[in-house]
Parts: structure tokens; sequence; C-alpha cells
């Protein structure tokens, strides 16, 4: 067995839940990023309830989930006297068969709001809960605040990669079919409509030979818009003779279980499914992502991409965004501002001085926070696009109104409006004593500063 022993940003996140139940708070949301640890610093936070004598609920919402539990409660020899373990819809139906109880956690929370989920909040208005979870929203971006009375923000992914807890990385955004046609579908893109953009020779041939020159041999999960996708994606990799397996949800649960042991043994190179490994699903042999699936998700987009950031020694994960999905959320390690009321936004995509929030080298598809105008995979030099351009002439421009307005404050203090010989001096004039714009507009056409 393996002691347990929390890391310090895991320690300071169970001293911030604490802090939340000391402050009459009832139902924290908990955010740690994918592979952060939250199943481990929660598994200790249900010991030491447990030995206060109290009753707690371990709830997961898929059987895979529900096994790496387990095993992580046996691999901290960790007692499950008073901890029940289970998934959401078990525990939901049929209550009765466990007894009442007096903590419950939420693995992967974002999906609090599922009516299965809500059945069994109401059942126990008075038990203490704690959702975790890397995306504190629902997939279509809407908060969780009528579910969860606070937050608690931990760690970002960021420094968990510049501490060495997740891998660096590698994003490379080789766009493979124009999907500006794309249909919606709901709060979403429509999948079959994507699938149906996807799934053309040529589209498989640019895939695959990406693969070969930014991740050759790299085991590898490839996310799909549909299954017939999937399936077809997988074919078209054995095609060209690299071992590619489909399974989905309806997959058997004896095959799903030997389909990812052989994916940790290597005896199978690439796992093309659609969201069934999108969720906490811990294949820490994955070196490399696959996006073909194009999204409006923050939550989706972050929780793929993420799958591929687990630390191995000497590693830097590669993530193949075909479908752009960076344009809409960032990169994996972008700061995102949470909240439990309002919506998430979007990263903006461009920064305050009007270049782009992300660059992409033209020539070799890397995709990076901006640095140096030189690309920092292959050295291209970097332009700026005609929007950029145009951005910053605006800003400028603005920058020059402002100075001017400023001088002409300044310049016109304590005096009379007869003594302003500008435009700017004018209007800065009339509202250092009271007077509206049309006012200023008079007096100058008066004076012959404005013609007639």
């Amino acid at each position: 067995m393996t002691e347990l022993k929390l890391r310090d940003y895991q320690e300071s996140i169970l001293t911030e839940t604490r802090k939340m139940f000391k402050h009459y708070y009832k139902r924290p949301l908990v955010v740690l990023p994918c592979g952060a640890g939250k199943t481990v610093v929660f598994a200790y936070m249900a010991a030491q309830s447990q030995a206060k004598g109290l009753t707690v609920w371990f709830l997961v919402h898929r059987r895979e989930l529900l096994d790496q539990t387990v095993e992580t409660f046996q691999k901290f020899n960790i007692p499950l006297n008073s901890i029940h373990i289970g998934m959401v819809g078990t525990y939901a139906n049929h209550p009765e068969r466990y007894p009442k109880p007096d903590f419950i956690i939420f693995d992967e929370a974002h999906f609090s709001m599922a009516a299965t989920w809500q059945k069994l909040i109401d059942l126990y208005p008075n038990a203490f809960m704690v959702g975790l979870t890397a995306t504190p929203c629902r997939l279509d971006g809407r908060p969780l605040g009528s579910t969860y009375d606070c937050m608690v923000i931990g760690i970002t992914t960021k420094e968990l990669i510049q501490q060495g807890y997740l891998s660096e990385y590698r994003y490379f955004a080789p766009s493979v079919a124009d999907l500006s046609s794309l249909k919606r579908k709901g709060s979403d893109f429509d999948t079959e409509s994507a699938a149906e953009l996807l799934m053309q020779r040529a589209v498989y041939g640019d895939i695959i030979e990406n693969y070969r020159k930014y991740a050759d041999g790299l085991q590898t999960i490839c996310y799909c818009s549909s299954i017939k996708h999937s399936e077809a994606m997988a074919e078209e990799f054995q095609n060209a003779g690299i071992n590619a397996v489909h399974f989905d949800g309806n997959t058997k649960t004896s095959d799903r279980k030997q389909i990812v042991q052989d994916f940790r043994d290597k005896k199978i190179q690439i796992l093309c499914n659609v969201d069934l490994i999108s969720v906490g699903f811990d294949v820490p042999d994955c070196w490399c992502c696959i996006l073909l699936r194009p999204t409006m998700s923050t939550a989706l987009a972050i929780q793929q991409a993420g799958r591929a950031l687990r630390p191995q020694p000497g590693k830097t994960a590669i993530i193949l965004d075909h479908v752009g999905n960076y344009t809409r959320h960032g990169l994996p390690d972008t700061d995102r501002e949470w909240s439990l009321e309002s919506k998430i936004k979007p990263p903006s995509q461009y920064q305050q001085d009007g270049t782009l929030s992300v660059k992409q080298c033209e020539e070799c598809y890397f995709t990076f926070l901006p640095g140096p105008d030189v690309c920092p995979n292959c050295g291209a030099e970097i332009k700026k696009t005609r929007q950029e351009i145009e951005n910053i002439k605006k800003i400028r421009m603005e920058e020059i109104k402002e100075s001017n307005r400023q001088r002409a404050a300044e310049s016109v203090q304590h005096k009379d409006i007869s003594d302003c010989h500008t435009m700017y001096e004018i209007m800065a004039w009339c509202k250092q004593n009271g007077k509206k714009p049309g006012f200023g507009y008079y007096y100058a056409k008066k004076k012959g500063l404005i013609a007639s």
C-alpha cells in the first residue's frame, strides 16, 4: 500500500474547502485541473470524515470512474467502513439500499444539473456536499450556482505544468476541412454535420500525414464527431498500417476493459472514440490527442485536450487540433474566469494591444502564446494579420484622441470659452462648465471651426 501524502496545493484546496464549511456554506464546488489529483484529495477528506463517525457517499457517473475511485481508496489503504463508493444513478434510484449520508462527494460535478443528480441532491437537503470538477460549468457553458453555494478554485493548469505535475505540450492546429458552413444544433455544433465534413478521403489523408509528421508512434487518443466517424477513422489508420481501435459506450464492458489494457500495454496505438474518454478517464500513457470534434463547449474542449497532459518522464505532449477549437477556447493552460452566477465567457481573441491572444505559424501550424515574432517550433517569421494591423491602428488613433482630450482639458482650466481655439478645447471647456456638447458645436460653428 502507498502512504497518502498530499502535495502543497492539495493541502491548500482542502484547507479552503474546510473554511467554506466553517463559514456555513454546505455545498462548495471545488475546481482543480485535469490531472491535479481531485480523487486523491477528497479520498483523504472522506477518510477524515469517516474517522469522525460520518457516513460518506463518494459518487461518480461512469463505470470506469467507479473502478478508478475504488482503486484509489485501495491504493492508499483507506477502509470503506462508512464510505460508500457508487454510481449517481444507482444511489438516486435506490437510496433505501444505503445508509443515509452525512457528506456526499460528487466527482465530475459539471453534470450536476442532470435530472438524476438533482433527484439525489433533493433527497438529502441537510447533507454536506462537495462537487469536484476541472470545468465548473455545464457543457453549454451555463453556471452551477443553483446547486452549489460557493466555489473553491485551486491551482491552475499553467502552474501545474510549471511545477512538473503536468507535462509540457506542443499544440499544432493544421486545418483539414472548411468548417465555416458547419451547422449548429442547440448550443453546440451538429456532430453529424461535422462528421460529414470530416469523413472525406482527402481529410483522412491529411490527418494521417499530420499524425506521422508530429506524433509518429505516440500513444494517442482521437476524439471524433460521431460513432460512425470514429469507426471510419480507426479503419483509415489501420489501412495506413497504424494499429487503431474504435470503442464507445455501447462496447461491452469486458471488451472496453481489454481495449484500455491493450492501449496501456502499447498493443494499440490509437484509441478512437466520441466522448468516452473526455471526462475523468485516466489513461496515463496517452502522449497525444487528435481533436476531430469541433465544439462550442469550453468544458468539453478542456477535458479532451487535458487527457494528454498526464506527466511521464521526458514527456512533451502533442495536441493536434484539426477543427480550430483553440480559436474558440484558447489553449489547455489559458487562464479562465469561472463563476457560479454567469455563463463562462470565451477567451478574448485579441489582446489589449490588438494582437492575437494565440498565434499560429503558417509554416508548421504550431500554435502558441504571443512572444517573439518568430515561431518557437520552426523559426519562421510570424507576420501580423490584416485584422491585427487594423486593431493596432484603431488603438493608436484612440490613444492620440485621448491624449488630445487630456491636453485640452488641462489647457482650458479656469479659462473662458473665448480662449478655446480647437474643438478638443471647446468640448473640454463645455464638460468642465456643465454645458452640453450641442452648445460647443454651435459655438465652434459660429467661430468658424466647423464649416457651414
